[in-house]
C-alpha cells in the first residue's frame, strides 16, 4: 500500500526538534521498535525508536549506515540514471531505484558545526506508482563522551528544493509525501570491537493518507519493519567489511 512503502523508503538531524511541540497521542511498541505519532493543526508526526548492540567496531557499523549504494531494488534497474544498470543491490530497499552521494559540495552557504568531521549529500530516486525523488544531507560528528566512550553521531535530513540548491546542483526536485524526515545514528564504543547504535527517526506530513489517524497502525507497522530491516542490513555489512579487513591483514 502507499503508505507503508513509502515509510520504508524513507528510513532509507540537523535539529532534532521537529516534533517538539507535537502531542503524542498514540504510543507502541512493535518489534524493539519505540512508536509515536501524534497531530497537530493538520500536521501529523512520526516517531521512532530503537537501541541495538552490535558485536563490531563503532568505526566498522559507521561504515556500514554510509553504504548507501549497496541500498536499492534490482526490479528497478533499467529506470536508474546516476549509477551502473549492471550493478547489484547487496540490500533490497522495496522502492528505492538508486542513491548517489554527492561528496563535493558548494561552500560558503554553511558553516561546520561542532565535532563535525564531514558533511555530504546524498540523492534519492524512488518508485512507488510513479518515479519521484529527493536529496539528503548526511552530518558526521565524531567526539569522546563523559564516560570516555568514543561516539560518532551520523544525521541525515530531507531538504527541500531551495536547501538542495545550498549545496549541489540538482538533478530533480524534491517529490515526498512527507514535508521534513529526520534520522540520527548515535553509535557509542560500549567495549572494544562492540558498538550501542541508538537511532530514532522523526517525520512530519499532511498527506491525504498518512496524516490521517485510520493509518497510523499501518504506518507504524511498515516504519517498524524498515527499521529492522535497516539494523540487520547494518549487521550484516558490518560483517563483510570485518572480514574484508581481516582479508587485507592477512
Amino acid at each position: 500500500m502507499l503508505y507503508i512503502r513509502t515509510i520504508m523508503i524513507l528510513t532509507t538531524l540537523i535539529s532534532f526538534d521537529i516534533s517538539a511541540k507535537v502531542k503524542f497521542d498514540r504510543k507502541e511498541r512493535q518489534k524493539d521498535v519505540n512508536l509515536a505519532s501524534g497531530k497537530d493543526k493538520g500536521v501529523r508526526s512520526y516517531q521512532a525508536s530503537t537501541i541495538k548492540v552490535l558485536n563490531f567496531p563503532v568505526t566498522v557499523v559507521k561504515d556500514s549506515i554510509l553504504n548507501f549504494s549497496d541500498k536499492c531494488n534490482n526490479a528497478f534497474r533499467k529506470k536508474r540514471e546516476y549509477t551502473p544498470l549492471e550493478f547489484d543491490c547487496r540490500y533490497h530497499n522495496e522502492n528505492l531505484i538508486e542513491s548517489f552521494v554527492v561528496k563535493t559540495i558548494r561552500q560558503g552557504t554553511w558553516t561546520k558545526e561542532d565535532h563535525e568531521v564531514d558533511r555530504f549529500v546524498v540523492g534519492r530516486k524512488v518508485y512507488n506508482r510513479g518515479e519521484s525523488g529527493y536529496y539528503e544531507l548526511v552530518k558526521i560528528k565524531e567526539t569522546v563522551n563523559p564516560l570516555k566512550q568514543k561516539t560518532v553521531v551520523i544525521e541525515e535530513e530531507m531538504l527541500n528544493n531551495d536547501e538542495a540548491r545550498n549545496f549541489v546542483s540538482v538533478k530533480f526536485k524534491k517529490e515526498s509525501p512527507f514535508e521534513t524526515s529526520k534520522i540520527r545514528y548515535t553509535l557509542t564504543e560500549i567495549a572494544p570491537g562492540k558498538t550501542e547504535l541508538r537511532y530514532i527517526y522523526k517525520g512530519t506530513t499532511t498527506h491525504w493518507i498518512l496524516n490521517k489517524e485510520l493509518s497510523v497502525p499501518q504506518v507504524f507497522a511498515g516504519i517498524s519493519k524498515s527499521i529492522n530491516n535497516l539494523v540487520s542490513s547494518i549487521g550484516t555489512e558490518s560483517e563483510v567489511q570485518t572480514r574484508k579487513i581481516a582479508s587485507e591483514q592477512n
